[in-house]
């Protein structure tokens, strides 16, 4: 069975002794060479053949530069990337996969490193779930953007007023605009939300986070 070549990039040398041991129990895996810090991982990139490198998000106190080395790699090269980390913030798993890396996997779950592994090099859509929550909530916040752009200020307006229970003649009072005015608004928002009325349209958009 052919084995699937690894890189290790990670600055701590008991953690990556420690990893690469781990890595050599698995038949299928073996690896082919490590880097401490970003300028030597480009280097070893450059002339190795793996396959799948695993990448520590911060090799220095420089901040994350080991995403930037990530993008170094990529710009060179195509291969597969696992952000793997002690760092568990949205913005960095964000910017991970907005990187080009194909996973993200903190380091306390080590244990799931091989199958990401296996994952990255068959071309396999797994997402760890360190990653996924933050990604989904991500998913619905652009979502949500997307559905509030499809509706004018105006319109957003309305519809919070009739969530908080005015009356037509109340929002005309509200916003000094003609009966007409209101109900082509009204007339908008429903098309625009799929609704049949208005009542209906305003706990959509609640629902949806396009009004507070």
């Amino acid at each position: 069975m052919d084995q699937i070549k690894v890189m290790l990039v990670e600055d701590d040398a008991v953690w990556r002794d420690q990893l690469t041991s781990f890595l050599s129990r698995e038949h299928d895996l073996v690896v082919v060479g490590s880097a401490a810090n970003r300028e030597d991982a480009v280097h070893l990139a450059r002339l190795s053949d793996a396959q799948v490198v695993l990448m520590d998000l911060v090799l220095s106190d420089a901040g994350f530069d080991g995403l930037e080395a990530a993008m170094d790699i990529l710009e060179m090269k195509q291969t597969k990337i696992i952000m793997l980390t002690g760092v568990d913030e949205e913005d960095a798993i964000l910017d991970t996969y907005a990187a080009g890396a194909v996973n993200y996997v903190t380091k306390a779950h080590f244990e799931d490193i091989p199958c990401a592994i296996r994952a990255a090099y068959n071309n396999l859509n797994y997402i760890h779930p360190d990653s996924a929550g933050v990604l989904v909530k991500e998913f619905r916040r652009m979502k949500r953007e997307q559905r509030s752009k499809q509706l004018t200020s105006a319109e957003q307006e309305i519809l919070r007023f009739i969530h908080k229970g005015y009356k037509q003649s109340n929002i005309q009072s509200k916003l000094h605009a003609t009966e007409s005015t209101i109900k082509k608004h009204v007339n908008r928002i429903l098309k625009k939300l799929g609704t049949s009325s208005s009542s209906e349209a305003a706990r959509k958009a609640k629902r949806l986070g396009i009004i507070d």
